[in-house]
């Protein structure tokens, strides 16, 4: 059998886009469809306010497992960048739980929860922010893109 030439640079490129490109949608239709499917789980509850609540911490939970899981690359993600969100997560699931459900608080506990989870919020942004930061600098101006604007339209559907 005669063996195939070696891909040219830019070949080697384009296919590496192509995965990458192949990846982030499947990605972003596997986080729309499991959302949906919950979502609709939710609202078939029939206003079973505790089941609603505990299916809506599961699904964001796997969510974020999903995106963390397969978005990173093992080798290059902080550990201690990893536990830090992780404990923050916990942190803003907890204040979420806490936070009674309505839509303002109304005794101090809750009103606490509300503060936990905007600042584990902000701690969890800024975490991945940083994360991107230091993935950005083992990037090579031929490194082909990432598509993270396909995650950015799932949650703007998710979020209508």
């Amino acid at each position: 059998k005669a063996v195939p030439p070696p891909l040219t640079p830019e070949e080697l490129f384009a296919k590496a886009e192509a995965e990458n490109k192949d990846g982030a949608t499947k990605g972003a239709a596997a986080t729309v469809g499991l959302g949906l499917v919950f979502m609709a789980l939710g609202m078939s509850a029939g206003g079973d306010a505790d089941f609603t609540t505990q299916l809506g911490i599961f699904t964001l939970a796997g969510m974020v497992g999903y995106q963390v899981v397969w978005g990173v690359a093992p080798a290059l993600h902080s550990p201690l960048m990893s536990v830090t969100n992780a404990i923050s997560g916990i942190t803003a699931v907890g204040g979420l739980l806490m936070m009674g459900g309505g839509l303002l608080p109304e005794t101090p506990a809750q009103w606490l929860a509300a503060v936990a989870v905007l600042v584990s919020s902000i701690n969890i942004g800024g975490g991945f922010l940083m994360t991107g930061k230091m993935l950005d600098m083992f990037k090579r101006d031929t490194d082909p893109s990432s598509f993270k604007e396909y995650y950015l339209a799932a949650g703007g559907v998710l979020a209508v």
